[in-house]
C-alpha cells in the first residue's frame, strides 16, 4: 500500500510538472520584428516617457516575448509591415490659379512601433483587416494632397517637385501620425491637366528654348570669330615670345660655353696647384705637430718653474718672512711699551700743568679777594701799575733810539719856556697826550677814572693836566747838555 501511494504521488507530481511546463510553453508568446502583440483582458498601469502613469486596457510588446495569463488575457497581433499604396490619385484638384490638376502618386506607409503612436494605431486598427487599413490611409493621404495642391501654382507643382513632396511629407505626415501611421516614401508619378495648361507651358517653353537656341547659335558664331581672331593674335604673341626665348636660350648657351671654358681653365690651374698645395698642407700639418710638441714642452717647463718658484717662496718665508714677522711683533711690543711710557709722562705733565693752573687760579682768586677788600686803593694800585707798564713800554721803545749828541738851544725869550724846560717836561706831556688819545680812541677817560678812585673832586679833575705840571728849575739864558750812549 505504501509503495502504491508513493507511485501515485510521484505520478501526480510528474503530471503537474508537465502541465505547468505545457501551460508555460503555450502561453509564452514571442513577437516577430515586424509585428506587435497586444495583450487584452485586464487593466495595466503604464508609465509614459514624461513620468505620468496611465491605466490602459491592454499591454503591448514589440520585438520581444511575454507570458500570457491564461483565461484572463487574450492576444491580438497587429502588423508593422510596410504597406505599398500604388494607386494614390487626386483627380481635378484645383490649383492656386484655379486650374484643375490630376496627380498620380505612389507611397509606402506603415504602422509605427513607437509607444505613443502604437497606442493610437491599436485603438483604431486592432482587429481591422489590412485592406481596410490601407484604404483608410490612402483616403487620408489623398485628402492631404488635395489640400496642398490648392495652395500651390501649376508651375510650382510641375517644376518644384521636391518642395511639393516635402510639403506632402510634412502636412500629411502630421495627419497620419494621429492614427499611428508614418510615411516612409512618397513619389509623384504624373501631373496633368485636361485644359492643356501644361501643354501651353510646354509650347511657350519650347519657343523660348528655340529662341534661346538661335540666340545661342549667333552668340556662338560671334564668339567663335572673336576667339579665332584672339587666337591668331595670341599665336603671333606666342611666336614672338618663342623667338625671344630662342634668342635668350642661344645667348645663355653661348654664355654657358664661355663659362665652361673659364671653369675648365680654372680647373686646370687648380689641378696644377694641387701638388704644391698638398705639399704645403702636409708641411702645415708637420708645423702644427711641432707647435704642439713645443707647447707641451713649454707647459712642462712652466710646471717645473712653478714648482721651483713655490720652493723658493717657501724658503723665502722660512728665511725672511718668519724672522721679519718675529721682529715686527717685537717692534710692536716695544712701541706699545714706549707709547705707554710716553702716555704716563704726558699724563704726569698734564697733571702738573693742571696743578699749576689751579695754583695760578687760586692766586688770582686771592688777589681778587684782596682787591675787593681794599676797594679803591686796590683799583688805584692796579691802574697805576697799568700806566707804569705803558710808560715802561714807551721808555723802552725810546731807549732803543741811539743819540750821538743832544743839543738844547735857549732862545733867550725870558718867559721861562726854555729848551731845557721843554726837554724835562716832554715825558709828562707825552703821558698826558697818551691819556687824551686813549679817551679819544676808546672813550675811556683814565684821568677821570684815577680821580674817582683817589676821591678827588670833579673841578680839580677837570683842570687840564698840563696846567698842573710845574717846572722844576729855571734855566738860564742858554744851556747845553750832551748825552752819549
Amino acid at each position: 500500500m505504501e509503495g502504491l501511494g508513493l507511485i501515485i504521488v510521484v505520478t501526480v507530481a510528474v503530471v503537474a510538472s508537465i502541465s505547468v511546463v505545457l501551460i508555460f510553453v503555450n502561453n509564452y508568446k514571442k513577437a516577430e520584428p515586424n509585428e506587435a502583440l497586444i495583450f487584452t483582458g485586464r487593466k495595466n498601469k503604464v508609465q509614459t516617457k514624461d513620468g505620468a502613469v496611465v491605466v490602459k486596457g491592454w499591454r503591448s510588446i514589440v520585438g520581444g516575448a511575454k507570458l500570457k495569463i491564461p483565461v484572463l488575457e487574450k492576444i491580438n497581433r497587429i502588423s508593422l509591415k510596410t504597406m505599398n499604396l500604388a494607386d494614390v490619385r487626386v483627380e481635378k484638384a484645383y490649383s492656386k490659379e484655379g486650374v484643375p490638376v490630376t496627380i498620380d502618386a505612389v507611397a509606402n506607409v506603415k504602422i509605427s512601433g513607437e509607444e505613443g503612436m502604437l497606442d493610437r494605431a491599436v485603438e483604431r486598427f486592432l482587429g481591422t483587416d489590412a485592406r481596410q487599413i490601407q484604404q483608410i490611409i490612402k483616403e487620408t493621404l489623398e485628402g492631404q494632397l488635395r489640400d496642398i495642391i490648392g495652395v500651390l501654382t501649376v508651375e510650382e507643382l510641375y517644376q518644384k517637385r521636391d518642395m511639393f513632396v516635402n510639403k506632402v511629407l510634412e502636412q500629411a505626415g502630421e495627419e497620419l501620425a494621429k492614427i499611428g501611421v508614418i510615411i516612409d516614401i512618397i513619389n509623384i508619378q504624373d501631373i496633368r491637366d485636361e485644359r492643356g495648361y501644361l501643354e501651353a507651358l510646354g509650347i511657350k517653353r519650347t519657343a523660348e528654348v528655340k529662341r534661346d537656341a538661335a540666340i545661342g547659335q549667333a552668340e556662338a558664331d560671334r564668339d567663335a570669330m572673336q576667339q579665332s581672331e584672339t587666337a591668331r593674335r595670341e599665336g603671333e604673341v606666342v611666336r614672338s615670345a618663342q623667338e625671344k626665348q630662342i634668342a635668350e636660350a642661344e645667348k645663355t648657351r653661348d654664355v654657358a660655353k664661355q663659362q665652361y671654358v673659364g671653369e675648365t681653365l680654372a680647373a686646370t690651374k687648380k689641378a696644377e696647384q694641387q701638388g704644391p698645395l698638398a705639399e704645403a698642407k702636409a708641411r702645415q700639418g708637420v708645423v702644427v705637430e711641432e707647435q704642439k710638441v713645443q707647447e707641451e714642452e713649454q707647459k712642462a717647463r712652466e710646471k717645473v718653474e712653478a714648482a721651483r718658484a713655490q720652493a723658493e717662496e717657501q724658503k723665502y718665508k722660512a728665511v725672511v718672512v718668519v724672522p721679519a714677522d718675529a721682529e715686527k711683533q717685537a717692534a710692536i711690543l716695544k712701541a706699545v711699551g714706549e707709547s705707554e711710557a710716553i702716555l704716563r709722562v704726558a699724563e704726569a705733565k698734564a697733571k702738573g700743568t693742571q696743578l699749576q693752573l689751579e695754583a695760578e687760579a687760586e692766586g688770582l682768586r686771592k688777589k681778587a679777594e684782596a682787591w675787593n677788600a681794599y676797594g679803591k686803593a686796590a683799583q688805584l694800585n692796579l691802574a697805576l701799575e697799568a700806566i707804569k707798564a705803558v710808560a715802561d713800554a714807551g721808555a723802552q721803545s725810546i731807549g732803543q733810539v741811539k743819540f750821538d749828541n743832544v743839543v738844547a738851544i735857549d732862545s733867550g725869550a725870558g718867559n721861562g719856556d726854555s729848551a731845557v724846560n721843554r726837554l724835562m717836561t716832554a715825558a709828562p706831556g707825552a703821558l698826558v697826550k697818551f691819556i687824551e688819545q686813549m679817551k679819544a680812541a676808546t672813550g675811556i677817560d683814565l684821568g677821570k677814572r684815577l680821580q674817582e678812585i683817589a676821591g678827588m673832586p670833579d673841578e680839580e679833575a677837570a683842570e687840564p693836566a698840563s696846567d698842573r705840571i710845574q717846572p722844576s728849575a729855571k734855566p738860564g739864558k742858554s744851556g747845553k747838555a750832551t748825552k752819549e750812549e
